[in-house]
């Protein structure tokens, strides 16, 4: 399911689905917050066993989020290698120079 199927999925709920699929996606998050270590394991795990009835509709927006979730690499697994510019210097680095020496962090955004 791409972003524009699961955006539209999103915007056919009534706002009683709504509701239903708030509920149940914060009982869900605490419930694998409570069991620490993988969150969208924990996550699967609570999905299974979500204590009130709910929706058809409701449900099939909870699974599109799960599935959201599980996009990208996961933890453990080795990301692709890339390269970007630095700031002011125009030095390209790549992600893959970095491998077994220290942690590298990215920030994407606009500080404006």
């Amino acid at each position: 399911m791409d972003k524009a199927q699961r955006d539209r999925m999103m915007t056919d709920l009534t706002p009683e689905e709504r509701v239903e699929y708030r509920r149940a996606l914060g009982e869900i998050a605490a419930a694998a917050k409570a069991m620490g270590g993988q969150q969208i394991d924990g996550r699967k795990r609570a999905l299974a066993s979500i204590s009130h009835p709910i929706g058809r509709k409701a449900l099939a927006a909870i699974k599109a989020t799960a599935e959201r979730d599980q996009t990208g690499p996961q933890e453990g697994e080795e990301p692709p290698d890339f390269e970007l510019r630095r700031l002011g210097s125009g030095e390209v680095v790549r992600l893959s120079s970095f491998k077994g020496s220290r942690p590298v962090a990215l920030i994407f955004g606009s500080y404006t």
